[in-house]
């Protein structure tokens, strides 16, 4: 029994708190009933004053009270009209809320919302943000003081909290993003360079592919990350692509940069290599380091009879010849002749006849040099 009459008391406690917290505002329709009085009874208007209008008592101010203490008002009112008046009040309509929308939003004004309203709604109905919305920082101002929400984690998680119910009279204003300070930051080559919204764990592959992916010529092994606050860092991009590497990536931050650059240089490596074709390479790489890009030297390589044709009026290979003696660099390590290879240069390495003798020493110097050159 004592279970019982803490458990009805706690029930009545609760109901009491929550009548409390209903108050009658303008616009409002109020279910009035005196018992035993018809032409008492019925449903009135809260004005535009906070005053409803009724026979034998005339203009009563209610907003701002409940439903209970407006019975009890009108009990006193009329107790001199009628013996023992017994009212009973109930809010039946509640009134919309004015709400005004304001800040990066696209179509700011007032609006009139229904009763029960959260903030998504209101800027749904104003149009939504604009680009340049800054969502974590959305004001709901009420009463003189203001609150800070982040309705972007609302976004993104659906966090109830962070989509406050509305009153009438707030205003919400969403804070346009700084750049500079809001936003993570992508150049270079990627896709679609510029600014984006900054958020939780957020790691630079996830902002890559928000900027739609590398473009033909990046070179993702030397990109640079430049924080906010601190030195900029270079930051080999393919080393984060196994499970390993993910869990160290770096999370970018708000106000974050990160520069994806380009191989400056285009070259020809041509006959006697696993891969000859063009070659994109940084400005200042030398012979090692291309013939390396290239997959190396083959078995029939000529290395005594390569020659290099230096780019002209940027025209690729239209230039002067300049012969150079691969054998005498990558065999006997005369590295006066690895020399740098600018853009449009075509260096060529004859192929000998499949079946004609090349010696042990020169064949694996020349697929080892070009390896020892770029880990030393």
């Amino acid at each position: 029994m004592r279970t019982i009459a803490c458990l009805c008391l706690a029930l009545l406690v609760t109901a009491v708190a929550v009548g409390a917290e209903i108050s009658v505002r303008p616009g409002d329709g109020l279910g009035i009933s005196v018992l035993g009085e018809k032409d008492l009874t019925g449903k009135v208007m809260v004005q535009e004053d906070g005053a409803i209008a009724l026979p034998l008592v005339g203009e009563v101010v209610v907003q701002g009270l409940t439903p209970t203490a407006i019975a009890g008002l009108l009990s006193e009112r009329l107790a001199q009209y009628v013996k023992n008046p017994q009212v009973t009040v109930q809010i039946v309509e509640r009134a919309p809320l004015k709400i005004v929308v304001s800040g990066a939003i696209r179509s700011p004004g007032v609006y009139l919302v229904p009763a029960g309203s959260r903030m998504a709604e209101a800027l749904a109905l104003a149009g939504g943000p604009t680009p340049a919305a800054n969502l974590s920082q959305v004001s709901v101002v009420r009463a003189g003081s203001a609150r800070v929400v982040d309705y972007a984690r609302f976004l993104d998680g659906g966090d109830a909290t962070l989509d406050p119910l509305l009153e009438s009279g707030d205003t919400l204003r969403v804070a346009e993003r700084n750049p500079e300070l809001d936003d993570v930051r992508v150049i270079g080559k990627v896709v679609k360079p510029g600014a984006y919204r900054a958020r939780d764990s957020l790691t630079p592959w996830d902002l890559i592919t928000e900027a739609g992916g590398l473009v033909p010529g990046a070179n993702p092994r030397q990109a640079m990350l430049k924080p906010l606050a601190g030195e900029p860092r270079i930051v080999d991009l393919t080393a984060l692509l196994d499970a390993e590497g993910m869990a160290g990536a770096p999370v970018l931050k708000a106000g974050d940069t990160l520069v994806v650059p380009g191989f400056d240089t285009q070259v020809y490596i041509l006959g006697g290599v696993v891969r000859p074709g063009p070659c994109l390479v940084q400005e200042g790489t030398r012979v090692l380091e291309a013939v390396a890009e290239a997959g190396g030297v083959t078995e029939f390589a000529v290395l005594d009879q390569a020659y290099i044709v230096r780019a002209a009026a940027g025209r690729s290979g239209s230039g002067t010849r300049e012969p150079i003696n691969l054998r005498k660099l990558m065999v006997e390590g005369d590295m006066a002749l690895n020399v740098e290879l600018r853009t449009g240069d075509a260096l060529f390495i004859p192929v000998r006849t499949p079946g004609a003798h090349r010696p042990l020493l020169e064949r694996a110097a020349s697929v080892l040099a070009p390896l020892i050159y770029l880990l030393f």
